[in-house]
């Protein structure tokens, strides 16, 4: 995760977006190209891009104050935010890059973001760094997202991007309640009505990931928090997962965590 990032640091050369990023406009004006589409941000104004997102232009007033923080994709893999709640706020991001927030709104999330900042900037000031961080951003993280989920359209038009959308959600959704069951790509498309090339197609335009490595992101998430709780035994969490035996689950683990279960509830 990178410190703050002021506005006025920032050029007008193409770039494409390296992490999720967040950016907050404290006053003045704004003006930011998105994927080719102009943005026209104010006081108050939030910008929220993905992974991928490629800024072509950048250019803000003398009055202009704001600041932009930075996540990567390996801080973001290392807490302990579901992946299903990362997909919901993609959704979010790819429909809603810029939102306005209220004054209480904006100064709420501010005073969080600065304990965050605060946080990084003095990451070798104590043993419990790291925890603080994460718990911070957790913090933030929600914030975020319940103020999101205010401002998204309730009846979005019946158009075919809103279906996309739809069954997008209704993936995850149905991704939540069954990835201790369920892992084939197979399944969740059956329940939702399509084809599972097709579901691979949207969630790879939605979130630039097949359906497969998301069922995966899921499975190794609720297995990280399974195998967390040291009153369960690597069989019981590979039982609990619908694993066939515990050695086909501690392979499925290492190949996508690059270490064992054991080895991963050991160092917790």
């Amino acid at each position: 995760m990178s410190p703050l990032i002021r506005f006025q640091s920032l050029d007008d050369t193409p770039r494409i977006i390296d992490g999720i990023t967040i950016g907050i406009i404290c006053n003045g004006k704004a003006r930011i190209t998105i994927n080719g589409r102009s943005h026209e941000l104010r006081t108050n104004s939030l910008v929220l891009l993905r992974e991928d997102s490629v800024v072509t232009a950048f250019k803000c007033s003398k009055a202009c104050r704001g600041y932009m923080m930075t996540y990567s994709r390996t801080f973001l893999d290392s807490i302990n935010i579901p992946a299903a709640d990362f997909l919901s706020i993609y959704m979010i991001f790819s429909t809603m890059p810029c939102i306005s927030l209220t004054d209480e709104e904006a100064s709420h999330l501010h005073r969080v973001g600065e304990l965050l900042a605060d946080a990084v900037r003095y990451a070798g000031a104590n043993p419990y760094n790291t925890r603080i961080v994460t718990s911070l951003f957790s913090a933030f993280f929600y914030t975020l997202m319940a103020m999101l989920n205010f401002k998204l359209p309730s009846r979005p038009e019946p158009d075919s991007q809103s279906r996309t959308d739809a069954l997008m959600v209704e993936f995850i959704r149905i991704l939540s309640a069954e990835c201790e069951r369920e892992r084939s790509v197979e399944f969740y498309a059956s329940k939702l009505g399509i084809s599972p090339k097709y579901l691979s197609l949207i969630c790879k335009k939605k979130t630039g990931k097949n359906a497969s490595k998301i069922i995966d992101d899921v499975v190794i998430h609720r297995a990280k928090d399974l195998l967390r709780q040291t009153g369960l035994s690597i069989q019981e969490v590979a039982d609990r997962l619908n694993f066939v035996s515990q050695s086909f689950f501690g392979k499925y683990f290492k190949q996508r965590v690059g270490i064992s279960p054991s080895r991963y509830k050991a160092n917790d």
